[in-house]
């Protein structure tokens, strides 16, 4: 019997990572992956304008990267870098007719949100949840066309088609999320390479999500963290007794996770993703690198 490939695609913190999986009985193999970095002169995140600023070397990475795992397939999960769009909640009275309808309200009401006029921005949307007030509680996700349209073009010139398109903590959640109990109310913390991300889950849905760049430095996380919690602690009060996860591909763990404790009040669980698990693959250096598009792949099987 053939079975398909699913194809994942990671963009993130200055590298470029890329899996291929096939379903196996209730989880799935991997078969195959690569990574390789992605110099500030190739892919610059951005907002307003396009992110390739170099698209034959961009189309050279994802051939040397894709090619030799997609076989016949071209079916891609896309997992976008944070600075490529935004993703943030939003809550809501409004019970929406349709999807479509969802999308042109959003639109309107989130367009001092918006980094370009609002009929150029690409929008999506999904409900997480009630607040305790019996509002809607929205994950609203967009990015400018012109960014979005770009990526697609470049990658259908490489013969490959982005069948889905997420960002990299979305799909680093969706990768932990079947592999381990997080419990109901949790932090999930990333540090890589010069990027921080702090999602606060309660009741297992997305209640907060901040991005940022950071230099590397245990200091600087330190700060941005204890500003960040700030923010979160206004409309989540009792995540101040919510688990802390860490998932990190920064060397020196014993000095970042004292400068999680620290801002935290309490020791971080250091997550492993145990890739290695997942099929008989050559050992790999940075196995935590692959957990993003290892989840934007799962999302299309």
């Amino acid at each position: 019997m053939i079975r398909r490939t699913y194809l994942g695609l990671d963009l993130h913190a200055g590298q470029i990572a890329a899996v291929a999986l096939r379903r196996q009985a209730k989880g799935s193999l991997l078969t195959g992956s690569a990574t390789s970095p992605l110099p500030a002169d190739i892919l610059k995140p951005s907002l307003r304008d396009p992110n390739i600023l170099d698209p034959r070397a961009f189309q050279n990475k994802i051939r040397q990267i894709l090619g030799p795992l997609a076989g016949q397939e071209d079916r891609i999960a896309l997992s976008l870098p944070e600075g490529s769009g935004r993703l943030l909640l939003t809550d809501t009275d409004t019970v929406f007719a349709s999807h479509e309808e969802g999308r042109d309200i959003l639109r309107w009401q989130l367009k001092a949100q918006f980094p370009v006029d609002p009929k150029e921005i690409q929008l999506d949307y999904q409900l997480v949840g009630k607040t305790e007030g019996g509002r809607h509680r929205l994950a609203v996700a967009f990015a400018a066309k012109n960014v979005l349209n770009q990526y697609e073009e470049v990658l259908s010139q490489t013969g490959f088609n982005s069948a889905h398109i997420d960002f990299h903590t979305l799909n680093l959640y969706n990768y932990y999320r079947p592999r381990i109990d997080l419990g109901e109310d949790f932090f999930l913390v990333a540090t890589e390479g010069n990027s921080l991300s702090l999602q606060f889950f309660q009741g297992h849905h997305l209640g907060f999500h901040r991005s940022r760049d950071v230099e590397p430095s245990t200091e600087t996380l330190f700060q941005e963290l204890l500003r960040t919690l700030v923010g979160c602690a206004k409309d989540f009060p009792k995540a101040s007794r919510a688990a802390v996860y860490l998932h990190t591909n920064w060397p020196n763990r014993d000095e970042l996770s004292d400068a999680i404790r620290s801002a935290f009040g309490r020791e971080p669980i250091l997550l492993d993703p145990h890739v290695d698990r997942m099929g008989s693959i050559s050992a790999l250096t940075h196995p935590q690198d692959l957990a993003a598009a290892i989840g934007a792949a799962e999302r299309m099987m």
